[in-house]
């Protein structure tokens, strides 16, 4: 299902979603995710099927992928090559990546956000408009406090895990930025801020390149909030070609 993309300029403004704030078509939508067995995909994953939609999860190893749902569906793939993207994805309403991970030397060129923007950017080259709107889950250190970018002020070791996750992630992000002819949206919540310690309920913000807080100052959002703002996009698919931040209600 292809969209054209939004020239929409968000002004932080509050999603309220019960079953789906948007909920635009009658029938399921079929989203294809990467990273279903994860801390964050899975979650996403168990919204989508509480809205009834189908839900495909990519694995390498399908067998690894376990869910009862029966519109749940398994399939062998992987993020890192557009071939296996280009036949994956095809007649889906909606992608969402919610990859981690880095490779030999963790360096950001090799991390799997990175090389799976490169790869979807590639099976988009040809799928051409049968390509579906893509989410990628983005990283919090992607995102700026007053002005500065949050990686900025991490003292990170390069060659270390998580100074090429965190910067894989930015060059997924640029890499978005300069690409062309399909939709993609960028969803980042604050740095730290879905490791399991916001509370639920069932509410976000969504901004732009700020990192969003709430009225005390906390910047946490619930795994479950983040999932409702990720689903709550690939139903509607109001804001593409951007990155937008997520964070609790104010």
């Amino acid at each position: 299902m292809k969209r054209s993309g939004s020239g929409f300029s968000i002004t932080t403004f509050v999603m309220l979603s019960l079953l789906g704030s948007y909920a635009p078509d009658a029938l399921a939508d079929t989203f294809v995710v990467y990273g279903a067995s994860g801390s964050v995909g899975s979650v996403i994953v168990e919204e989508a099927l509480s809205r009834g939609h189908e839900v495909v999860g990519v694995s390498r190893d399908p067998g690894s992928l376990q869910n009862e749902n029966t519109n749940f569906s398994a399939v062998p793939g992987d993020v890192t090559d557009p071939d296996s993207i280009a036949a994956t994805v095809r007649g889906a309403d909606a992608v969402i990546v919610a990859v981690g991970g880095v490779g030999p030397g963790n360096t950001p060129e090799e991390a799997v956000a990175y090389r799976g923007a490169l790869a979807y950017i590639e099976a988009a080259s040809r799928l051409g408009d049968a390509t579906p709107h893509v989410i990628q889950v983005g990283s919090g250190t992607t995102l700026d406090t007053n002005g500065v970018r949050v990686f900025e002020t991490l003292d990170l070791e390069p060659g270390t895990f998580v100074h090429g996750l965190f910067q894989g992630h930015w060059l997924a992000l640029e890499a978005y930025r300069q690409s062309s002819g399909f939709d993609w949206t960028v969803m980042s919540a604050a740095y730290g801020s879905i490791m399991d310690q916001g509370e639920y309920t069932g509410r976000y913000r969504l901004g732009d390149q700020e990192t969003l807080f709430d009225r005390n100052g906390s910047s946490l959002l619930s795994r479950e909030d983040y999932a409702i703002a990720v689903i709550d996009m690939a139903e509607s698919h109001t804001v593409t070609g951007k990155r937008v931040a997520v964070g609790p209600p104010y």
